[in-house]
């Protein structure tokens, strides 16, 4: 599939009608989303027959779009149940049932919520929280949720469940932590594109503020480093 029509079958996925800026729920574009994807499969052969793992899936842009260039099974982690049931919805309309399952857990969760004996991929991919202040204002118990450098939080699981590599974005300002860290957890990381990502401009941190319509909100646009990590264990020396 060219890459053209990849975007074009993405521009399909459904978005939030009602995102909850603690959460951070933007859907990754679909012009962004077929070009990390297309980009995974022809350069690096990390998606076609490949198993995956999306964390926190969203409305399912990410997983739709491997599965379009053949991935062979997705697991999509997610912790709410609103956007879970919008990309079951979104699933169900590209007819991928058999080759995406869903799993409601919260990977803000300083314990990661899931067996790792169990559930191991291939790749994973994501487009993880970027750590915006609305993140905290939700009501939750928050004495076990990570609520601070939540990207980070997220790659940090991500590479006890990768077997081989991470595509993932990161704001382009965080770069060289972002490289400290490979180090330190012994992966491999190439920036392959620095991008605009449009994003809903949230609006300041206000207590008990769980639901906005971000959505219809004005957008700022942020750069973004689009980031591939490597297992070192799987790297040729």
């Amino acid at each position: 599939m060219k890459l053209k029509e990849l975007e074009s079958h993405l521009s399909n996925v459904e978005n939030f009608s009602n995102a909850k800026e603690y959460l951070e729920q933007y859907m990754t574009t679909p012009h962004l989303a077929a070009r990390m994807i297309y980009t995974a499969q022809t350069q690096y052969d990390d998606i076609e027959n490949r198993s995956l793992i999306d964390l926190g899936i969203g409305t399912g842009m990410l997983s739709i779009a491997s599965c379009l260039l053949n991935a062979d099974h997705v697991f999509g982690f997610d912790c709410d149940l609103d956007a879970l049931g919008l990309c079951q919805s979104n699933i169900k309309e590209f007819e991928l049932e058999s080759s995406i399952d869903l799993i409601q857990a919260d990977l803000r969760r300083m314990s990661l919520p899931v067996d790792l004996n169990r559930i191991k991929a291939d790749t994973v991919i994501m487009n993880p929280p970027f750590g915006t202040k609305p993140f905290s204002t939700s009501t939750e118990n928050q004495d076990e949720l990570c609520l601070s450098g939540i990207d980070m939080h997220f790659l940090n699981y991500a590479r006890q469940l990768a077997q081989h590599s991470i595509y993932s974005l990161h704001k382009t300002s965080t770069r060289d932590h972002i490289y400290k860290k490979a180090k330190d957890w012994n992966m491999k990381i190439d920036v392959l594109a620095v991008l605009q990502f449009d994003i809903p401009k949230l609006e300041k941190k206000r207590p008990n503020r769980k639901i906005s319509t971000a959505s219809n909100a004005p957008l700022k646009s942020i750069e973004v480093d689009f980031i591939r990590f490597e297992i070192k264990d799987n790297v040729d020396d």
